[in-house]
């Protein structure tokens, strides 16, 4: 009668004619019920390190991940640089628009006193006649 092993990795339990079992030179046997416990084993992994097995969630998931947060402290700080260097490009296009503003206001300072120039001397011609 076929029976049913334990995955060594994960802790499933493995169907008769499904799974992989790995036998070492000293003879020991290695069940696994799939290749991605097979990859993770031979990537070196601890299943209480992984929290999709049975070990991890009893230990309470990765602990790969206390130490993430400490790596990705930097990338922040990174993004603030960022957000700090925005402002300056906002105050630098607001100058460009502001001195925009005050050279189209000067132009149209000329313009009406040109044109107010040009009343006067119609005037004078007039008061000659």
């Amino acid at each position: 009668m076929p029976r049913t092993r334990e995955c060594d990795y994960c802790g499933d339990d493995i169907e008769p004619g499904t799974g992989t079992l790995l036998v070492l030179n000293d003879g020991s046997t290695v069940d696994y019920c799939s290749s991605k416990c097979e990859k993770n084993a031979d990537l070196g992994r601890e299943p209480r390190d992984v929290e999709w097995t049975e070990s991890g969630q009893a230990a309470g998931g990765q602990t790969v991940e206390s130490e993430e947060p400490a790596e990705s402290e930097p990338e922040e700080t990174e993004e603030a640089d960022e957000s700090e260097a925005a402002p300056d490009l906002e105050e630098a296009e607001e100058a460009t628009e502001d001195e925009a503003d005050a050279a189209e206001a000067d132009d149209e300072a000329e313009e009406a006193d040109a044109d107010e120039g040009d009343a006067e001397d119609e005037d004078e011609e007039e008061a000659e006649a």
